[in-house]
C-alpha cells in the first residue's frame, strides 16, 4: 500500500526538488502540494494524508502553527519537517514529530523518514483496530455524566467526577482519572471538539488543542518559555496550555480557586 502524502513549503523550487525525490522512492503518492500553512490545513481535512512534509518556516501561519489549526483527530499519523533551520529540532519533536530533515535534503536521509512513515502507519493502523469499539456517548446535546470504554479486558464505566482531565492523540482520547488506585491506560475513540462540546463548561476547559482539563484540578499555571505553557494538576501531570488560551483560563480560574502563575513571557 502507497503512503499517501503532501508536500507544504511556500517555495515552489523546494517543492519541485522534493517532489522529484520522492518520486524515486517506491511506495509513495503525493496527493497534494501547499504553499501554505492555511492551504495545508484544507489540504489534510480534505485528503486525509498519511504522511505531511512540512516546512516551518513559512509567512503568516509556519509549521507549527498549522499544525496548532488542525483538531488532533485529523493530523497525519506521520510528520516530518523539511526545514533550513536546525534551531527548531526540539519544538519539532515536542510536536510528536517523526523526523526532522535540513535542506539540502539528502535522498537517503529522505528514504528512511518515508521508511519510518511507513513504519509509523503499520502501527497506527494496528492501534485503530485495537481501540475500535463503540464510544458509548450519550445522544447529541446530552451533558456527559459518565464515558464507556470496551476493551479486550471488558466494559468500564468512568463517571465524568472521576476525570481529571483528557489528552488526544491521532485516532482516540485518553481518559486521566483522579483515583490513582486504577491507572490502567483507559482509550477512547471520540473526537475532542465533540467531547468538549458535551462536558459542563464551569468544570472542564480545553485548554490545548490536545488537551481537555478540570478546572479545579489545576494547581499551577507556567512554562518553559514565550510559546509553550502548561497546567500543573493535582496529581502531579502536566497538561498543554496554549498561548492563546492562558487569558481565558486564567479568567475562569479567578472563580474556582487561586492558583500559582509562572511568568514566563510577559
Amino acid at each position: 500500500m502507497s503512503l499517501r502524502a503532501v508536500l507544504v513549503d511556500d517555495e515552489p523550487l523546494a517543492r519541485e526538488g522534493l517532489r522529484s525525490l520522492l518520486s524515486e522512492i517506491p511506495g509513495i503518492e503525493i496527493i497534494a502540494e501547499c504553499a501554505n500553512g492555511y492551504e495545508a490545513c484544507a489540504a489534510i481535512v480534505e485528503h486525509r494524508p498519511d504522511v505531511l512534509f512540512l516546512d516551518i518556516a513559512m509567512p503568516e501561519l509556519d509549521g507549527f502553527a498549522t499544525l496548532e489549526r488542525l483538531e488532533p483527530e485529523d493530523v497525519p499519523p506521520a510528520i516530518v519537517f523539511v526545514t533550513g533551520y536546525d534551531a527548531h529540532a526540539l519544538r519539532a519533536f515536542e510536536a510528536r514529530a517523526l523526523d526532522y530533515i535540513l535542506k539540502p535534503v539528502s535522498p537517503e536521509r529522505l528514504a528512511g523518514a518515508v521508511e519510518r512513515a511507513s513504519q509509523r502507519l503499520r502501527e497506527a493502523q494496528a492501534l485503530r483496530d485495537a481501540i475500535e469499539r463503540e464510544s458509548g456517548m450519550p445522544g447529541a446535546g446530552t451533558q456527559l455524566e459518565r464515558l464507556i470504554v470496551r476493551d479486550h479486558t471488558g466494559t468500564t464505566v468512568v463517571p465524568i467526577d472521576d476525570i481529571e482531565w483528557i489528552e488526544a492523540a491521532t485516532y482516540y482520547v485518553s481518559l486521566h482519572r483522579r483515583n490513582k488506585s486504577d491507572d490502567r491506560q483507559l482509550l477512547l475513540r471520540e473526537r475532542m471538539h465533540v467531547l468538549e462540546s458535551r462536558l459542563d463548561p464551569g468544570t472542564f476547559f480545553r485548554t490545548h488543542r490536545s488537551a481537555i482539563v478540570r478546572l479545579d484540578a489545576i494547581r499551577t499555571i507556567g512554562g518553559k518559555s514565550s510559546y509553550e505553557y502548561h497546567v500543573v494538576l493535582a496529581s502531579g501531570a502536566l497538561a498543554p496550555l496554549s498561548r492563546d488560551r492562558r487569558a481565558r483560563l486564567e479568567s475562569l480560574l479567578k472563580n474556582v480557586q487561586t492558583v500559582e502563575t509562572d511568568d514566563v513571557s510577559k
